[in-house]
């Protein structure tokens, strides 16, 4: 990777729906990087990203090319700094004309990745769950009087963050997505965290990575890198999809590499049972668990240590109080429960979702978006079993089999539709199963889309 100066060179590719974009090309400008901003979205849908970069105090410069990648000169720059997002980078022909050029090609993490120290790095991948148990991990750090940094896939960008304080953090916890280690795998970058966690596997993102075995290739990345003995893997049965598990090779080699703290008899049932938590969700259980034993495989060697201290951390879980669009009950209904869980984007954490709340026939669950062509076969089927399934998106079509689903196209007029037939200690749960990208920007604007519909058709109940 070219050092990073004053005058040089550099395309941002994609400002990206998680701040990467933003905090690639913040990081450049303030380093007096010539910077060229394209993305294949219009100004009016990207104001606030343009806002936020206008104001970096740079010695560098700031161009944008939007709507169109056709007039940006690829291979005339000294870098180009892509979003892991952008679908099939592998045949783009912008990014082959650069590379053809000779002109290095990268990720935001990849560049985060150049300035940390490996050994401080706790990595969190899964089909669900990851930033759930992030978030835990982040929260028991912090608990335990320690300095801590939360990043990656979960929001936000790390890489604008001083020297000092990457330095001075005792852990950093990255949350990192299918994309993301794509390009950590194909890259030259050296990539070896402390601590790895697998929170769940099933397909997802077929989409963009056009076959099941390029998924798994990305997430077995992590798995294969992390440090000897440091592995932590989830024990529900369901966590790993019986499809994928054909491709999960050497699953031997894995699971020694695996943290055997964890292999005598119940005691990894007896952790969880420990577990208090406030929030609703059997599976939020096992992602605490897992969270609490990546936090004693960090802080401990000895697998005695790491089972003591996974138990004696136990109770600081407990004032853990979510994440904003997982799972979260919606404060101000007093007869009804209006539940948004926008961040469920598989169908897999719509059917935790589900399970969350016992009884199915007291749901009414809106479902439905982006198609990434997932199987969403097991959602489809709960419309025979809920209260109401109001399938919304472009997968609407894929979920109407069932006796009590109908289609709502929209998350507004899906809640006005279940407002007319919700009764009194029923329960509003927006879980999609898909992603938002068809009628939203991102799941926060969908969750945000939830909330506003919510309070105007419910207010009241």
């Amino acid at each position: 990777m070219p050092e990073i100066g004053p005058g040089m060179t550099v395309i941002v590719m994609g400002l990206g729906r998680f701040g990467g974009g933003v905090g690639a090309a913040s990081y450049l400008l303030a380093r007096g990087a010539s910077v060229t901003v394209t993305d294949l979205a219009e100004a009016d849908s990207l104001q606030d990203s343009i806002t936020t970069l206008r104001q970096v105090k740079s010695t560098g410069t700031l161009e944008f090319e939007l709507g169109t990648h056709e007039n940006v000169s690829f291979e005339d720059a000294a870098l180009v700094v892509v979003s892991p997002a952008v679908p099939r980078p592998w045949e783009n022909k912008y990014l082959k004309r650069a590379r053809d050029a000779g002109v290095p090609v990268c990720t935001e993490i990849e560049l985060f990745l150049e300035r940390v120290d490996h050994r401080k790095l706790i990595a969190v991948t899964g089909s669900a769950g990851k930033s759930s148990t992030c978030a835990m991990i982040h929260h028991l750090l912090l608990e335990s009087d320690r300095r801590c940094l939360l990043g990656g896939n979960l929001g936000g960008s790390l890489l604008g963050s001083s020297q000092e304080v990457l330095d001075d953090a005792d852990a950093i916890v990255l949350e990192l997505s299918s994309f993301m280690l794509h390009w950590i795998k194909t890259s030259a970058s050296r990539f070896q965290p402390q601590v790895g966690v697998l929170t769940s596997l099933s397909q997802n993102h077929i989409d963009w990575h056009q076959t099941v075995e390029h998924y798994v290739a990305a997430k077995r990345f992590l798995l294969e890198s992390v440090v000897a003995g440091n592995l932590v893997l989830p024990s529900a049965p369901d966590a790993v999809d019986s499809e994928l598990k054909n491709h999960l090779e050497p699953v031997k080699e894995w699971m020694a590499r695996s943290d055997k703290s964890w292999d005598e008899a119940n005691d990894r049932v007896c952790l969880q049972n420990s577990i208090r938590l406030h929030i609703p969700g059997a599976h939020q259980k096992e992602n605490a668990s897992v969270a609490l034993m990546a936090v004693a495989c960090f802080t401990e060697v000895l697998p005695e240590a790491r089972r003591q201290t996974a138990r004696s951390l136990a109770p600081m879980i407990e004032s853990f109080s979510g994440l904003p669009h997982r799972l979260k009950p919606l404060p101000g209904f007093e007869t009804i429960m209006v539940v948004d869980d926008s961040k469920s984007t598989t169908p897999e954490a719509t059917m935790k979702a589900v399970e969350a709340f016992g009884s199915a026939s007291s749901i009414h669950l809106i479902a439905g978006g982006f198609d990434k062509r997932s199987d969403l076969g097991a959602v489809d089927r709960l419309g025979d079993r809920l209260a109401g399934l109001y399938a919304i998106g472009a997968t609407s079509d894929q979920l109407l089999s069932g006796a009590n689903a109908r289609s709502c196209n929209t998350v507004e007029e899906a809640v006005r539709c279940a407002s007319q037939e919700i009764r009194e200690g029923e329960i509003l749960l927006l879980s999609p199963g898909c992603a938002s990208w068809d009628q939203f920007e991102n799941y926060e604007q969908r969750g945000r889309a939830f909330e506003t519909a919510a309070r105007a058709h419910l207010m009241g109940r």
